[in-house]
């Protein structure tokens, strides 16, 4: 991963339109005490390793307020899992975010990595992950996905193989001097070496390849002559590519150092490489390797993300385990990795993760509006939280899972969270938006009731998001208040953004066939590709119930939306009682949608991988081909 550290920074923060920093915690718990804040806090302040089980190859990015966790999965699916928490990622829902289905590359899937780097549209993530075929590993090369916005979670578009005719792993980026470049590893007779290429674009090399690191060192042969997992760091003006070293299924796997002392990436000569490994096994972890870095969320420390296995003999297994740990750098400027962290062993958190943090949480955009009143969830800069107009610069909130079962809503305009002020307090209700403290009092249950309205509740106090007084008036103060089956306690949530619709088993967006804007067009699942026909709006109807509307234009025909047909999905007429549906939120942060005339769920009809999967309606039983997720587009 390119990581210099100003220069990413600032990369993220332009697709934050607000600063993912610490910020004075303002009213937040003004009166409250330290040991109050610590008692409410949804994780401790330590954590151990491992932090993730069968974690080989992890990547790990912190993005506008969560954390985000990639590792091998060895199958036909991309996964990812996020958490405002490091501690939270152990226990965090897998989400898929691509799978394959073409021979040539469907499957061992492995060492995904996604890197945020800006374009003409704005900020993109560019997932790199090597598949190949079924049978063995002979076919394994590197591919590219592109995202469809700023969100790590997607939805992806598959760009291309860099190097279709050669096997090759373990793709990254460097960023110098304004040109970017691929790296990879590939076999060079006996030893695997890692190579450098310019690109013309992030999924397309050019020009020659050359080599720029080799086993060459004794500590480096162990097993099989290896250098992979080429990885970059730059820090106060050098560059360091740290890569792994030996076979991985010996426990001698290490990391080493190559230095950029040279000004042409691509002269081999101007890399020089240390003579002595780095971070090598120690403390009763062996093999420690593949890696990445990232940030705390303040952005003041530097931390390494690796795999490692708890015994000698484990070797290139599921055993791997997820593990991070800070580091520094020495006086002499090189990357101080130290030793390997013993299992069990508590850390403290990344710094910053308790906040206070304000930034632009990732995800659809939402209006809440109340049963009561008709009106719109709003909060202004003073954080007061009311029911307002729909159309307030302050309506649109972010409903973000955060593990447990249990959401957030982070509030689009200001970057700051609904929280319930003194919620240990049985006797306060009221409630305020704050930046992120990772309080129980900012975390909420969706549940929903009857009809497609929701209840929120807090996770602290239990008490329930309404309008004060159950008053029907225009503005009116929103409270946390007692569990009343009344309607000033009942909200729905309308979808603002444009979205595309994922299934959670495949990966696959829910699409009209061959893109056909007509009554009566099939639908079914296909890779996403950035189409008209895979991207949806949700039109309110009566109570919580919306029409899932084509954004597919084409003249002098009638808008087109999702409808039900004896059980299948098509496309047809914005009218009919067939067309409307409502959402359940899951505790694993999918959706099940519910037909109003059927009472039935959508899913995909045989729960595959294979594009063209028809999307039925069936009897909810809570399997994942009946789970989705919107995923905004941009």
């Amino acid at each position: 991963m390119t990581h210099t550290i100003n220069k990413r920074m600032a990369t993220l923060a332009l697709a934050m339109g607000l600063s993912a920093t610490c910020l004075g915690a303002g009213n937040l718990y003004a009166a409250e005490s330290a040991k109050g804040a610590d008692e409410n806090r949804i994780t401790a302040a330590t954590f151990a390793n491992p932090l993730f089980r069968n974690g080989a190859d992890p990547w790990l990015e912190y993005h506008n307020g969560n954390y985000y966790l990639t590792t091998t999965t060895w199958t036909s699916e991309l996964v990812m899992r996020k958490s405002p928490t490091i501690a939270g990622l152990a226990y965090a829902p897998a989400h898929n975010i691509w799978s394959g289905t073409d021979k040539s590359n469907c499957c061992n899937f492995w060492a995904f990595e996604f890197h945020p780097l800006q374009t003409a549209q704005g900020l993109r993530w560019y997932v790199i992950y090597t598949s190949g075929v079924a049978e063995n590993f002979d076919g394994q090369r590197n591919h590219i996905l592109e995202s469809e916005g700023s969100d790590p979670m997607g939805p992806y578009k598959f760009k291309g193989t860099p190097m279709p005719d050669h096997w090759n792993i373990d793709g990254s980026y460097l960023e110098y001097k304004g040109q970017l470049y691929f790296l990879w590893s590939e076999w060079h007779g006996q030893d695997q070496v890692n190579l450098i290429a310019k690109m013309s674009n992030p999924w397309t090399v050019e020009g020659e390849h050359k080599v720029i690191t080799a086993p060459i060192h004794d500590w480096e042969k162990s097993g099989l002559n290896v250098n992979e997992g080429p990885e970059i760091i730059q820090h106060e003006g050098r560059t360091f590519l740290v890569h792994s070293a030996s076979f991985c299924n010996t426990e001698d796997y290490s990391l080493a150092v190559v230095e950029l002392t040279g000004d042409d990436p691509m002269d081999p000569a101007a890399w020089t490489k240390y003579d002595k490994p780095f971070f090598s096994k120690a403390n009763g972890v062996y093999g420690p390797g593949h890696h990445g870095f990232f940030k705390s969320p303040d952005g003041k420390e530097d931390w390494l993300i690796y795999h490692g296995n708890s015994s000698a003999s484990d070797g290139c297994s599921g055993t791997r385990a997820a593990r991070a740990q800070p580091f520094t750098w020495d006086n002499e400027g090189l990357p101080k990795f130290g030793e390997p962290m013993a299992d069990k062993k508590q850390l403290p958190v990344p710094s910053g993760e308790f906040g206070p943090i304000t930034t632009q949480v990732e995800g659809v955009k939402y209006r809440i509006v109340s049963r009561e009143v008709g009106q719109c969830l709003v909060t202004n800069a003073k954080g007061q939280v009311s029911v307002g107009k729909c159309e307030d610069d302050n309506s649109q909130w972010v409903i973000d899972p955060s593990n447990d079962g249990l959401y957030r809503f982070a509030n689009v305009g200001q970057g700051t969270f609904l929280t319930q002020a003194q919620c240990q307090d049985e006797s306060s209700t009221a409630l305020n938006t704050a930046p992120w403290v990772a309080s129980r009092c900012q975390r909420w249950s969706v549940d929903s009731t009857r009809e497609g309205w929701f209840r929120f509740a807090n996770d602290r106090s239990i008490g329930n998001l309404q309008v004060k007084n159950c008053s029907k008036k225009a503005g009116a103060e929103v409270i946390a208040g007692e569990n009343r089956v009344s309607e000033c306690t009942d909200w729905r949530i309308e979808p603002v953004s444009t979205f595309a619709i994922v299934n959670a088993h495949s990966g696959r967006v829910v699409s009209a066939e061959q893109c056909q804007l007509k009554p009566n067009a099939n639908v079914a699942q296909f890779e996403y590709t950035g189409d008209a026909c895979q991207q949806w709006q949700a039109m309110p109807t009566t109570d919580g119930f919306y029409r899932l509307q084509s954004i597919q234009r084409s003249n002098n025909k009638a808008q087109q939306c999702l409808v039900t047909n004896e059980g299948n999905l098509e496309l047809g007429a914005c009218t009919a009682i067939d067309s409307e549906f409502r959402s359940e939120l899951m505790p694993n942060g999918s959706l099940r949608l519910v037909s109003r005339k059927g009472g039935s769920s959508m899913k995909v009809a045989n729960g595959s991988y294979a594009n063209g999967d028809n999307i039925v309606e069936d009897v909810w039983k809570n399997t994942i081909s009946q789970q989705f997720y919107f995923r905004e587009v941009k």
